[in-house]
């Protein structure tokens, strides 16, 4: 009798041990289905707002860049220290205030992260520039400077082109031995690659050429992003009207204005115009040693040697701003330093999430097993701050 309740009192205190053990992973597994459950209805409440106490939201300023920024700092009810995230809301028109955002930065926080969400003026006015790298780096001090964050469990997260610019901010020797995790969703590798998708539909799948409709969005925005490179102010004027009438309608007549183009704007709307893929990097190549300057800094290969953050890589098969091997050769040529978990996802249109239930008994059987790379992901996240 003894014995058998020794026994008994072994396999207590061994459970116990066990549920001891278990009970951060536990709990970081029911912060993420929380997460998941919040994530494809950012216009409204889900049951994280009802489960988890609600942050505590504070405006404030700091100098970076050379210039005076602006940002939300939403933190976690209770007052220890936590985890932080600087969040880049990418080319967006809302900038901080769009309100995908706002309801992940206010999830994250639920969980138990500090997160800033910055307001990146070039970003918000539809601009991608180097200086953004910057900005992202005196945000992330800034962040590790806050009395309730842990300074060892910091890391960066970006939408689309805000991704590239969170992985060129990781690399910064400033920051780069610091940073522990950075999250890229439906980012870029080479900007090559990307204007090469974004004028002609193809991009490269097993060495082969591929073709998906991309928006025809892509390659007018790409331009009104790189006026302010156009020397030539009548060339620079010219490429504006193009630009801003492709962006209102797609289908106008730009001929007059394309016609009246000098050598360096022809040169760039030639590019614009281009559907032969293996014309396309010709093409780049000759283009203005301004425009060329600017891919080669914003393009993460040779850019990205001192990361040594653990790199969460996640991108929409279907992604038709990005394709989705642009994430697969990042992951193939990430720095030594860095370690990398990588998805490519079914329910993602670029940074949008939607889960398809239609299909019957196979498409639900199909739609779970995306629920659960999602899950895997988002899990990801949270275990680098969390675990």
């Amino acid at each position: 009798m003894r014995r058998t309740r020794f026994r008994l009192m072994v396999w207590v205190v061994l459970v116990a041990i066990a549920l001891l053990a278990m009970g951060p992973r536990l709990r970081v597994a029911y912060l993420t289905t929380l997460l998941l459950l919040e994530l494809p209805t950012p216009e409204t409440d889900g049951p994280i707002s009802r489960r988890l106490a609600d942050p505590q939201v504070t405006r404030v300023t700091f100098e970076a860049a050379g210039r005076t920024m602006v940002a939300d700092v939403y933190r976690p009810a209770s007052g220890s220290r936590h985890p932080g995230i600087v969040l880049n809301h990418g080319v967006a028109a809302g900038g901080m205030n769009d309100l995908r955002l706002i309801n992940f930065a206010d999830a994250l926080a639920r969980t138990g992260y500090v997160a800033l969400v910055p307001e990146f003026i070039n970003l918000k006015e539809f601009r991608v520039r180097p200086s953004d790298v910057d900005e992202v780096v005196g945000s992330y001090e800034y962040l590790e400077r806050l009395h309730n964050v842990d300074a060892e469990r910091i890391g960066l997260f970006g939408f689309s082109y805000a991704g590239g610019i969170a992985l060129l901010a990781a690399n910064d020797p400033r920051i780069a031995e610091r940073v522990r995790f950075c999250f890229m969703l439906g980012s870029y590798y080479d900007l090559r690659s990307i204007v090469t998708y974004a004028t002609t539909g193809y991009y490269r799948e097993n060495g082969e050429w591929v073709y998906m409709e991309p928006r025809h969005t892509g390659k007018w925005a790409f331009l009104r992003n790189s006026l302010e490179l156009v020397e030539n102010d009548t060339d620079r004027r010219l490429l504006t009207r193009i630009a801003n009438s492709k962006l209102e309608d797609d289908s106008c007549d730009v001929s007059a204005a394309a016609d009246s183009l000098g050598e360096e704007g022809a040169k760039l709307y030639e590019l614009m115009a281009n559907e032969d893929p293996d014309a396309a990097a010709g093409m780049i190549d000759g283009l203005s040693p301004r425009v060329l300057e600017y891919f080669d800094a914003l393009s993460l290969p040779g850019n990205i040697e001192n990361v040594t953050a653990h790199l969460i890589i996640a991108h929409g098969r279907d992604d038709n701003l990005m394709p989705y091997t642009e994430s697969l050769i990042l992951a193939e040529n990430a720095p030594p330093g860095a370690t990398v978990q990588l998805r490519i996802l079914e329910s993602f249109q670029h940074v949008d999430l939607e889960f398809s239930w239609e299909g019957g008994p196979a498409g639900w059987v199909a739609t779970l097993a995306e629920v659960g790379r999602v899950y895997s992901v988002a899990h990801a996240l949270l275990a680098q701050g969390l675990l």
